[in-house]
């Protein structure tokens, strides 16, 4: 119970039962003042004493308590609180310390009792944990899923289907049709009337070729695009639990990695065709953007000509191909990481991913509206929109884990040339695997070409594996927006 004493000068002072015997000053006059013990506290039994009864004379009532707004020596709610003095030693002011004190309600017998919370067992409560740990755990290798997509890719490269050419299918259709399709179609092949691939197409019975899954005017496609969007989308989310993935922000990436990203890659291919007619006077810089468009364009003609040996084809799908196109899918986290921003490489792994998937859909959408639409059949649909997709992803992914390993170096970068360097160490595996892989596609390796693409699957491995033992995320800050 608080102490209480009184000042020379009226002053009604309380102190803690902790700071007996020690000394304060009042804080009206300021006189150093002992602070008294306490009294001691009768101890009564279960009986009174003798001659104790209530209201006998000598009989001790216990303390009523205040009302709200009491006032006791001057002291209105407050009690004076002790502390040290300024000048040192056992010497205590006295400050006042207001406080409100809740009125009590004695608990009523028709009260219903607290919800109380049932209690977990520890072995239900380490059982729960191992098994959150051990979902976790998982979740760090779910990125092996993404060699399911390649099994259509493995079908089709290992077991070879005898093809016909396309006079041989365009007779097989003709003859299948009814009389009057047969005559149609053949007055228009036989007319002047077809001058494109769409016209005979057009004329076919069906708007397509026999043994094509979908006509060649279809939006069907579109349909499988976006099925592959959702398919994608759904398995990288599942990728890496540390960093939760926001599904808003995939999308973006991908989205801009399939459209603005594509035009980009489209107008450097249009400007290598006109590598020979820029004549002029320029700065030297304008000269290397120059030679460097040129080279493109070269490294693309070696690419396509049939007549190239596989080391020009593979000079030109690696620097033609593979360079713009891995170029291109790095262009969202070159840009988000020139503004000195910092993800976990966790996120910058499923950032590259998402935009690999973005190019590769869209790159699929073109194929089939220009190449497959009347002309072949559902297995080029499936290696298009979840094989390509998957190594479009795969190869994007090692790009953005090898650009986070270095952003500090990027950072610093400040002009061109430093720039296209870095660019150039950074995706030099993946499109160095992306050119291997077209190359041997077009010289009819197709075994090997088939290794290329698990290899290039390892690499995302090793990738991913290393970084993850290198603590890397400890090095990096999370973005506000959730990775």
């Amino acid at each position: 119970m608080p102490i209480s004493f009184a000042c020379g000068c009226g002053k009604q002072l309380r102190a803690g039962d902790a700071l007996a015997g020690k000394r304060t000053k009042c804080p009206v006059c300021g006189t150093v003042l002992t602070i008294p013990q306490p009294e001691p506290e009768a101890n009564f039994g279960d009986e009174l004493p003798p001659g104790l009864e209530p209201d006998a004379p000598g009989t001790t009532q216990p303390e009523q308590a205040e009302p709200e707004g009491y006032a006791l020596g001057g002291l209105s709610n407050s009690t004076a609180s002790i502390e040290p003095s300024s000048s040192g030693g056992d010497d205590y002011d006295l400050r006042p310390s207001v406080y409100h004190a809740a009125p009590m309600r004695e608990r009523s017998e028709w009260d219903e009792p607290p919800p109380t919370r049932p209690k977990r067992s520890a072995s239900s409560s380490a059982s729960h944990a191992s098994t959150s740990a051990k979902s976790s755990s998982l979740r760090e290798y779910a990125y092996w899923l993404l060699l399911l997509p390649l099994i259509p890719l493995c079908i089709s490269l290992v077991i070879k289907d005898e093809k016909q050419e396309i006079g041989e299918r365009i007779e097989a259709t003709l003859d299948a049709a009814a009389p009057e399709e047969q005559e149609r179609a053949r007055t228009a092949v036989e007319g002047d009337g077809i001058k494109s691939l769409d016209d005979l197409l057009h004329a076919m019975p069906g708007d397509k070729l026999i043994g094509a899954h979908l006509a060649r005017s279809t939006f069907m496609h579109w349909v499988y695009a976006a099925v592959s969007i959702v398919l994608f989308l759904a398995l990288i989310m599942i990728f890496f639990p540390v960093e939760p993935a926001q599904p808003v922000h995939l999308l973006a990436v991908g989205l801009f990695t399939g459209t603005i990203g594509i035009l980009f890659l489209l107008a450097v291919q249009f400007c290598a065709q006109f590598r020979g007619v820029i004549r002029g006077r320029f700065p030297w810089f304008i000269w290397v953007i120059i030679a460097i468009i040129w080279f493109i364009g070269w490294s693309y003609d070696s690419a396509q000509d049939p007549e190239s040996n596989f080391f020009l084809s593979a000079i030109g799908y690696t620097f033609g191909v593979g360079l713009c196109e891995e170029l291109t899918k790095a262009l969202p986290l070159l840009f988000y990481f020139k503004r000195h921003a910092q993800i976990g490489w966790r996120g910058a792994c499923m950032w590259g991913l998402a935009s690999g998937i973005g190019f590769g859909v869209s790159e699929g959408i073109m194929y089939s509206s220009r190449y497959y639409n009347g002309i072949s059949g559902i297995d080029m649909y499936l290696i298009r929109f979840l094989s390509c997709v998957a190594l479009h992803a795969i190869w994007a992914g090692s790009g953005a884990l090898s650009l986070v390993r270095n952003q500090g170096e990027y950072e610093d970068i400040a002009s061109a040339s430093d720039f296209g360097l870095f660019a150039l160490r950074i995706l030099i595996v993946p499109m160095v695997l992306h050119g291997l892989y077209d190359t041997l596609l077009q010289k009819d390796m197709e075994v090997w070409a088939l290794l290329i693409s698990l290899l290039s699957f390892g690499w995302l491995a090793f990738l991913i594996e290393s970084t993850r033992s290198s603590n890397l995320e400890s090095k990096t800050r999370r973005p506000a927006y959730g990775y």
